[in-house]
């Protein structure tokens, strides 16, 4: 009998849970050949930690691979320990499962904006199409189209901004900064508005104040508003700010409790960053060396912080921070192109690494003016609240006509 003839033959209910069986199958192997591959970095070296923690993302993954969370997820995470060419590819996958949420677009907009700021601001709009109130994506989008010279069109997303949450500090502040460059001070300052109250601007805003009053003559007014910023502990960090929530608790490893180590050290709580260097030196030696050498720095000996940091080095050349803070003692020491060298090894590394674009112009400036210039436009694209880095870059400009900013990221001569 053909087996046409057999399968008739059967039951009605067999023959339904044939059919059943057959679409099941063909549905899986329709899924397994259509689902994008998942990106995955070279992860040679890695500390066990990341590739833990990267695995484990992965496999939720294909477990659902419809899931615009489970991508998501796997971004952030592989955004969390640096590897942004797989998480840009992550988010779109989640943006594309996703139609509704601007979390997915602003998270691919943030990540490929390390490496090319001009393209993560085109890339934030979609992020702002799906929910013109959201703040977020509009905030870095003003902040990265000033970085990039175009202040008009960071100037409506700023006054966008402020017509649905009035009182956005840090808007506010973007806002003074821009209105200040097109040489309206006045306007500036009605700008700044509540910016020099809130605990995330207010050390900033009055700096920011104190430059205004010095620009209009007032030197009394601005010695008023520097000893009141003096007086201010450092500014916190932004409590909703989606990159600041989302990354620090997904980094893993050594190299993000480093760079905590640091950032605890920069936002003034010594405490904190002694206890927790204290917590991880047992695990590895090279911290012990690198807290060593800070503390040197901190001593105003960097011919000791060089040779902690070279030892430091030696058990793990891969860390980026420790070779940063190398850089930064041998420019201490006077040997600005050797520490200029070591700062292009740190971005050769790890592009987006504002600080290092920073120091790497105030290097430069003793030997090249261009493209210590160019150096710290780079600084303002990958930190665009940086005072460090405006001050810098306009102390440098003078009243000299500049170069047109490169892409930042791009290797500095």
């Amino acid at each position: 009998m053909p087996p046409r003839s057999v399968l008739q033959a059967l039951p009605w209910w067999v023959q339904l849970a044939a059919c059943a069986m057959l679409v099941a199958a063909g549905t899986a192997v329709w899924r397994w050949v259509s689902v994008p591959a998942i990106p995955r970095p070279d992860l040679a070296g890695a500390d066990p930690l990341v590739v833990l923690a990267i695995d484990d993302a992965q496999a939720r993954v294909r477990v659902n691979p419809d899931a615009a969370a489970a991508w998501g997820e796997l971004g952030l995470v592989l955004y969390a320990q640096a590897y942004g060419d797989e998480a840009v590819a992550c988010f779109k996958r989640a943006t594309a499962l996703d139609d509704r949420t601007w979390r997915w677009p602003f998270f691919t907009a943030a990540a490929r904006s390390h490496l090319d700021p001009g393209e993560g601001a085109e890339l934030m709009e979609e992020a702002i199409r799906r929910d013109p109130t959201a703040v977020w994506p509009r905030l870095l989008r003003a902040e990265w189209l000033v970085a990039l010279g175009r202040g008009e069109e960071a100037r409506a997303e700023y006054e966008a901004i402020l017509a649905v949450s009035p009182d956005h500090a840090r808007a506010r502040l973007g806002l003074a900064r821009l209105l200040v460059t097109g040489g309206d001070a006045d306007a500036a300052l009605v700008a700044l508005g509540s910016a020099v109250d809130h605990p995330s601007t207010r050390r900033a805003a009055r700096e920011f104040a104190a430059q205004l009053a010095a620009r209009q003559g007032d030197r009394a007014g601005a010695e008023r508003s520097l000893s009141a910023a003096a007086a201010l502990p450092p500014d916190t960090p932004w409590p909703d700010d989606p990159l600041a929530t989302e990354l620090p608790r997904r980094r893993v490893g050594k190299r993000s409790r480093i760079k905590l180590v640091s950032q605890l050290e920069k936002e003034g709580q010594i405490a904190e960053a002694d206890a927790l260097s204290r917590r991880i030196e047992e695990d590895h030696p090279e911290i012990y060396l690198f807290v060593e050498g800070r503390i040197q720095l901190e001593k105003g000996n960097p011919a000791a912080a060089e040779k902690a940091f070279r030892q430091a080095l030696t058990i793990d050349p891969r860390a980026v921070e420790i070779r940063f803070q190398l850089g930064r003692a041998i420019a201490l020491l006077g040997r600005h192109p050797e520490a200029a060298a070591v700062f292009r090894e740190v971005l050769a590394a790890e592009p987006g690494y504002g600080p290092a674009w920073l120091e790497l112009g105030r290097s430069l400036e003793h030997t090249d003016r261009v493209a210590a210039i160019a150096a710290f436009q780079s600084a303002i694209a990958y930190m665009p609240t940086s005072a460090e880095a405006r001050d810098a870059l306009a102390r440098l400009r003078g009243s000299a006509a500049s170069p047109p900013p490169p892409t930042p990221g791009t290797p500095i001569r």
